[in-house]
């Protein structure tokens, strides 16, 4: 396996995995990711951190599309 397909693995499964867990469990991820330094987040936050999930998963699309059918080059 070289290691181009290698990073793409890991990138496409910390993006989805990342994104999934952003929009599923927005306060335990940011809560998780900051070390638990942050105890709550405004509705603000929270509006942003789902809007970094759903980044993330088209991030996710786009690393899987060229996972797939090499089209980006």
């Amino acid at each position: 396996m070289s290691s181009e397909r290698l990073f793409s693995i890991i990138a496409l499964v910390w993006f989805f995995g990342g994104a999934l867990c952003l929009l599923a469990f927005p306060v335990q991820f940011i809560r998780f990711a900051s070390l638990g330094t942050r105890p709550s987040l405004s509705s603000d936050q929270l509006k942003k951190a789902r809007l970094a999930g759903v980044v993330a998963l088209v991030l996710g699309c786009i690393i899987l599309v060229e996972f797939a059918y090499g089209f980006i080059k």
